[in-house]
């Protein structure tokens, strides 16, 4: 069985308490053959850098991916942060965003939604 590492989206929790948050995340990692091992939520002075998310990379402990809430988290900076997508990816990471039931398993898939990717951030 897959195990995810899921990041809930702090700035969203007053329009999706963190139990629905769970929910969609839980039901993203069931399509996907897995379970989450591990939570967290970044802080939110702290959300456009995604410093949980790169600390627990650099420790290591994911095993296939990380699981979002959603796709949103990557845009709470000056736009979409490619430069974390790839980092993530390049690790060898999949990503997913429970929200809007994308997933992008590596570089070539990327390249292949990034006109959506690119598109939701000017929503």
């Amino acid at each position: 069985m897959k195990s995810f590492y899921a990041c809930l989206d702090t700035a969203f929790v007053k329009y999706v308490p963190q139990p629905l948050q769970h929910l969609a995340i839980h039901e993203k990692a069931r399509k996907l053959g897995g379970q989450v091992s591990y939570y967290t939520m970044e802080d939110i002075t702290a959300m456009a850098g995604h410093g949980s998310v790169r600390a627990k990379i650099d420790e290591d402990p994911v095993d296939e991916g990380i699981i979002y809430f959603t796709l949103r988290q990557f845009c709470y900076g000056s736009g979409l942060d490619l430069k974390l997508l790839r980092f993530i990816l390049g690790k060898g990471y999949e990503v997913h965003f429970a929200r809007e039931d994308i997933s992008i398993l590596n570089e070539e898939s990327l390249d292949q939604v990034f006109p959506m990717l690119y598109s939701a951030q000017v929503l």
